[in-house]
Order: C-alpha cells, then structure tokens, then sequence
C-alpha cells in the first residue's frame, strides 16, 4: 500500500506521516505496527525524494545548465534533516532559504547554511559561501529562479481551561 500517492505537498504528506505514526505506532498497535512504521518512514523518505527530485527536474527542463544528478542527493538529505525544524522554509531556485530561524541556527550551521544578511536568512547552496553579496533582491531571485515554500501546518492552540467567574454581590 502506498500511503503517500495522493499527496500534493510536503505539508500534506507531512500532516499524513505523523497521523499514520500515531496510528500505527509500536505501543498502539503492537508488533505488527512495528513493521508497518517501518514502511510508512520509507515510504515517506521515498516521496521526499521524488518530490523534491520532480521539482528540481521541473525547474531545470528548460535550462541550457543542469546539475548532475550528484549534485542533487545533498540537497535533498539537507531537506529532510531541516523539515522539521521550527523555521519557515522557501526553495529558491537551487538554495534553500531558512527564514525566522534564530532559534535553530546552530543545527543551520552544522550542516552547511550560511547567514545572508541581506536576506536575513540562512541559505544552504551545497557550496561555502564565497564572500561577495549579489545585487538581487530575494523577490528578483524568485522571480528569476522560481520559489517553493514549504508550509508548515499551524500548531494547533492547546485547549484552555476556562475557570468560572465568581460576582461578589
């Protein structure tokens, strides 16, 4: 059973993993879980790929300079170690953007990123950074690169506990 083939997104097969985890998850459901759980990370790591390998594909169909292939797999285990990290996520072009990320910055750092002032951001391009700021703003890289976000899905507020009030009469 493929469980992500009706996914449309990485929020959306991202919302997916954890429900199927929970669901299928060792201390739930047994040792049968166990194996399925198993499935359900490969299969998830799998549509990672592919989806980010589709995108990357898409994007350079129509270019006269393509990466290699090589090139590619670093990318995509950057991606899926940084998903789950609290940052909003944008791919721009070949780079990938981690905006509002002060808080993980040294997870960013140990993998590759660098910090963009400019764009006050940190970006991970596969390469070091080589010490001179291009001219272009993010919103002309995007447009001349193209841009995906990656959404993360909203936490869901805790339940407050409402304490009745007492009037004094």
């Amino acid at each position: 059973m493929n469980y992500f083939e009706h996914c449309q997104s990485v929020e959306e097969a991202k919302k997916l993993f954890r429900q199927l985890l929970k669901q299928h998850h060792p201390d739930i459901a047994g040792v049968e879980g166990e194996a399925v759980t198993k499935e359900i990370i490969q299969q998830f790591n799998s549509f990672l790929n592919g989806f980010m390998s589709h995108s990357f594909n898409s994007y350079y169909e129509d270019k006269e300079w393509k990466p290699n292939a090589e090139a590619v797999t670093p990318f995509q285990e950057v991606l899926r170690k940084i998903i789950t990290l609290d940052c909003q996520i944008e791919i721009i072009g070949y780079w990938i953007y981690c905006f509002n990320s002060k808080g993980v910055k040294e997870q960013l750092k140990e993998l590759g990123f660098w910090f963009s002032g400019k764009h006050k951001a940190w970006v991970y391009s596969g390469k070091p950074k080589k010490g001179r700021a291009g001219k272009e703003t993010l919103d002309e890289i995007r447009a001349k690169k193209g841009s995906q976000k990656i959404e993360k899905e909203e936490k869901e507020e805790k339940e407050k506990v409402k304490y009745p009030v007492k009037l004094a009469v």
